[in-house]
This record gives structure tokens, C-alpha cells and sequence, in this order.
């Protein structure tokens, strides 16, 4: 008879030692925040080439930035936090934020450049 939670799990004899399981979650979230952090970048570069005459970056954390041609400034949010939209049309100014029609298992950077850029276009 079971004498306690432990003894009633089938797979407590297939645990991993602390410091290999440790090992084993920080791979995973590494894996997972490279492949976001090369997602970012692949974004920015396509919505660098649909924002003729504005500059996009990608930087820390996980914020994809647009210098539009008109002077706003644009923070769309990023793989890791969605995809958010903060506009600031002048420096200093308030920003207005734009909600973006990005589904949360989008993982094409050029569809999402996309619909990045048909938000932000009337900016």
C-alpha cells in the first residue's frame, strides 16, 4: 500500500538527479530563446524591406524598433511578448498603441513583418 504521493507516481523511480534536470530545463528554455531571438531578428529584416525609407532593429529584449520615415517610432513588442505596437509620432509624445491581428503560434517571420507593416503604414 502507497504511504505517500510519491510512492503512487509510476514514474518517481525515473526521476533525473537536481542538478541533471537543471541542466536539462535550462537547454530547453536556451533552445527556445534562440529560436525566438532568430525570429526577431528574421522579422526586423523583413519589415526593414516592407518599410521602404524607414531603419528596423532588433535588440534586447526582444523589441523589434522601426525609425519610420515619417519620425514616429514604432516598438513592436516581439516573439518572446507578442506583438504588441507602441507609436510615438513625435519624440516625446504619448504613445498610442496599436493592437496587431498576429496569431500567438504565427511563426512566419514574413507574415508577421506583414501585418506589422500594415499597421504601422499609416504612421
Amino acid at each position: 500500500m502507497p504511504t505517500s504521493p510519491r510512492d503512487d507516481d509510476p514514474l518517481a523511480a525515473f526521476e533525473l538527479p537536481p542538478d541533471l534536470m537543471g541542466a536539462t530545463f535550462e537547454h530547453a528554455i536556451s533552445d527556445v530563446a534562440d529560436t525566438n531571438h532568430e525570429r526577431g531578428h528574421a522579422v526586423a529584416a523583413a519589415l526593414q524591406r516592407a518599410l521602404k525609407g524607414s531603419t528596423v532593429e532588433y535588440r534586447f529584449p526582444g523589441i523589434v524598433t522601426a525609425h519610420m520615415r515619417s519620425g514616429a517610432v514604432a516598438s513592436c513588442g516581439g516573439p518572446d511578448i507578442g506583438w504588441l505596437i507602441d507609436v510615438e509620432r513625435k519624440p516625446g509624445a504619448d504613445p498610442i498603441t496599436l493592437d496587431v491581428e498576429v496569431s500567438d503560434d504565427e511563426t512566419d517571420p514574413a507574415r508577421v513583418a506583414e501585418l506589422l507593416a500594415k499597421a504601422l503604414k499609416k504612421y
